[in-house]
């Protein structure tokens, strides 16, 4: 894996390499009208969960990954749409059991990956659906020690 230089671009090179997703456009923060698009986005949320005495932290980062599918009245689809979610929501358990984490910036250390939602939908029209699932990453970050 490439170097990173921010928590969301290890985040989304990290999301990149699942082997569910299909082609289509992957972008950050932004979501196109057309399936099939992913994204991800960040979620609102204090970042800091434990501050130890010597300035490092427990940090959190909550974000969103989310898809516009195809949509309709069409049973066979939608369920297909949902079981892609429920495969994602598995494919992070087992990366997370196996200590397979995001690479991230200097200083931080990732602990653990998991999943807060099941996948939904968020929006949906009868061509197409946005669909999302909430995420949470903790790593551990190093206090900046200045000399």
């Amino acid at each position: 894996m490439a170097e990173v230089e921010s928590i969301i671009d290890g985040v989304a090179k990290y999301i990149m390499q699942c082997p569910l997703l299909k082609d289509g456009a992957f972008r950050m923060d932004a979501l196109g009208p057309d399936p099939v698009e992913y994204t991800v986005e960040m979620g609102i949320f204090d970042p800091i969960v434990i501050r130890y005495v010597n300035g490092d932290t427990l940090r959190q980062f909550q974000f969103n990954f989310g898809s516009r599918e195809y949509y309709s009245m069409d049973r066979v689809q939608n369920i297909q749409n949902s079981t892609f979610y429920e495969e994602f929501a598995e494919w992070i358990e087992k990366q997370n059991m196996g200590g397979i984490f995001p690479e991230l910036p200097d200083g931080c250390t990732a602990e653990e990956i998991e999943v807060l939602s099941p996948g939904y939908i968020f929006d949906g029209a009868m061509l197409n659906a946005r669909y999302q699932i909430q995420l949470r990453l903790l790593y551990y970050k190093e206090a900046v020690k200045y000399e």
